[in-house]
C-alpha cells in the first residue's frame, strides 16, 4: 500500500503541472493505426500497462479465446497470452491495478458479460501482469499462475461490461449494463480466491442526459493510475468525475459527471487511461456491428485523446430544457430521410446566449460525413432533410449539439 500511495503523489505532482482546472479537456481525436493482429476483432476491453511503457492490453468479447493480447501505442501485436485455466464465457472489460503483492501490478479480466442474465456467477480472473517489449515480435505464452474470483450479486442475475479497480484501496468496481439506475458493486480486497462470495451493491447511479435510447447500457470504465480521475463509457456519452483524496469511489461517482466533448465512436465499446505523458485516454472499435438485422464489418483501429493543457475553471452547465432530437422518418431510407429537432424557448437566456445549432452525420466509426447546419436557430420546431444518395449501405449517426448539450441518435441507409 506504501508503494500505490507513493506513486499516488508523484502522478499527482505531475499532473498539476499539466492542468490545474477542476474539468480538463480533451481531444482532437488521433487515429494511431489499425489493429494488425486479425484475431483481436471484437474487442470489449482495453487497459494501459502499468509496467511496460508504450503497450496496451485488451481482448474479445465472448465466444472468442481465453487470451489477452499486447499491442503498442500504433495497433501493431507484440504478443498473445493464452489464460490457462480460464474460460471466455463473455469477456467484457480489463482493469490493471495493485493485488496481493505491494510492489507488483496485476491484470484483472472481466467475464462479467451476461446479456440474458442466465448465469448466477460471475467470475474475474487475476495474473501478474507479463513483461512486454516494444521490440518483441507477436509471441505466444501460456499464463499458468491464475486466480479466479467467482462471485454472485446480491440483487438476481446481472449483465456488466464495466470492470474498474481502485489503486488506493485494491477494491474491485463492477457497473451494471442495463437498469433504470446503473447499479454500482464492490468486491472488496482481500478477493476471495477459493469459494464464490456476494458482491457489495455500493450504490446506484444515475447518468445525465445520455441521449441514447439505451439510456444505461455501460459498456466500459477506468480508474486512473494515480486514483483520481474516472472515465465510464456509455453507448452514447463519456462520463467524467475527478476524486478528491479523501473521497471514495462510491462518494465520487455518486456526484454529477461532467460529459466530456469528444468525437462520436458509436462501436468503441472500450476506454482506458493512458498512464504516462499527457494522461489522455484510448478507444478502440469492434470489427462486427449488428443493428436491427443487419450486419456490418469495419476495421479494428486504435484511437487516442490527448489531454489539453489549457483548462477552464468555469462549470459546465447543463441544460435542464427539453430540447428534443427526434427520429428520422422514414428509416431506413434510400436514399433521404428528414431529420426534425425542437429548441426549447428558455434555451438562450438560460445557457448559451444564442442558440448556434451543429447538425451532423457520422459513420459507424466516428468519422464526420456531412455537416448539416452550423448556425444560430430561433427556438421551436426545424426540419431538415439529409439526401444519402452519395453514400452506401450501412448505419449512420447524426448528432445534435446546441452549447453543451449533445445528442445523437441512429439512422439505417437500405440501397
Amino acid at each position: 500500500m506504501k508503494k500505490i500511495l507513493l506513486f499516488g503523489i508523484l502522478f499527482l505532482s505531475t499532473l498539476s503541472i499539466l492542468y490545474s482546472g477542476d474539468e480538463p479537456t480533451f481531444g482532437p481525436k488521433t487515429p494511431k493505426g489499425i489493429v494488425q493482429n486479425d484475431d483481436i476483432n471484437e474487442a470489449s476491453g482495453i487497459v494501459s500497462s502499468y509496467k511496460n511503457k508504450g503497450i496496451l492490453w485488451t481482448h474479445n468479447d465472448s465466444g472468442g479465446e481465453n487470451r489477452i493480447y499486447a499491442i503498442d501505442s500504433n495497433g501493431i501485436s507484440r504478443g498473445h497470452y493464452l489464460i490457462n485455466g480460464s474460460t471466455n464465457r463473455d469477456w467484457e472489460d480489463i482493469a490493471i491495478g495493485p493485488g496481493p503483492v505491494d510492489g507488483l501490478s496485476y491484470i484483472y479480466i472481466g467475464d462479467i458479460g451476461d446479456n440474458e442474465a442466465k448465469y448466477q456467477t460471475k467470475y474475474i480472473y487475476r495474473i501478474i501482469e507479463p513483461t512486454v517489449t516494444l521490440e518483441q515480435e507477436d509471441e505466444f505464452k501460456i499464463v499458468t499462475s491464475v486466480d479466479t474470483i467467482s462471485f454472485t450479486y446480491p440483487d438476481n442475475k446481472r449483465d456488466a461490461e464495466t470492470l474498474m479497480i481502485d489503486p488506493f484501496t485494491k477494491d474491485i468496481f463492477i457497473l451494471g449494463k442495463r437498469d433504470s439506475k446503473a447499479r454500482l458493486y464492490k468486491l472488496s480486497y482481500p478477493q476471495n480466491t477459493t469459494s464464490v462470495f456476494k458482491a457489495e451493491l455500493a450504490a446506484q447511479l444515475t447518468f445525465p442526459f445520455d441521449s441514447n435510447e439505451k439510456q444505461y447500457y455501460i459498456t466500459a470504465g477506468d480508474i486512473s493510475y494515480e486514483g483520481t480521475e474516472i472515465l465510464v463509457k456509455s453507448y452514447s456519452n463519456i462520463y467524467y468525475w475527478k476524486r478528491e483524496l479523501d473521497k471514495t469511489i462510491v462518494q465520487t461517482m455518486l456526484t454529477e459527471p461532467l460529459i466530456l466533448e469528444t468525437s462520436f465512436e458509436p462501436i468503441a465499446e472500450a476506454i482506458a487511461w493512458k498512464n504516462y505523458d499527457d494522461n489522455g485516454f484510448y478507444r478502440i472499435n469492434e470489427e462486427k456491428f449488428d443493428y436491427e438485422g443487419f450486419s456490418f464489418n469495419v476495421k479494428a483501429e486504435l484511437f487516442y485523446y490527448p489531454r489539453k493543457i489549457i483548462t477552464t475553471s468555469i462549470k459546465n452547465e447543463k441544460v435542464k430544457d427539453d430540447i428534443n432530437l427526434g427520429q428520422n422518418f422514414p428509416n431506413p431510407f434510400n436514399p433521404a430521410t428528414t431529420i426534425s429537432y425542437y429548441i426549447p424557448p428558455k434555451l438562450s437566456a438560460k445557457f448559451t446566449g444564442n442558440n448556434n445549432v451543429e447538425l451532423k452525420i457520422y459513420d459507424i466509426l466516428g468519422n464526420e460525413i456531412v455537416e448539416l447546419v452550423n448556425e444560430i436557430q430561433p427556438v421551436g420546431e426545424h426540419k431538415i432533410e439529409f439526401n444519402g444518395a452519395d453514400l452506401s449501405s450501412g448505419v449512420y449517426y447524426y448528432s445534435l449539439k446546441i452549447g453543451n448539450y449533445l445528442k445523437t441518435k441512429k439512422m439505417v441507409i437500405l440501397k
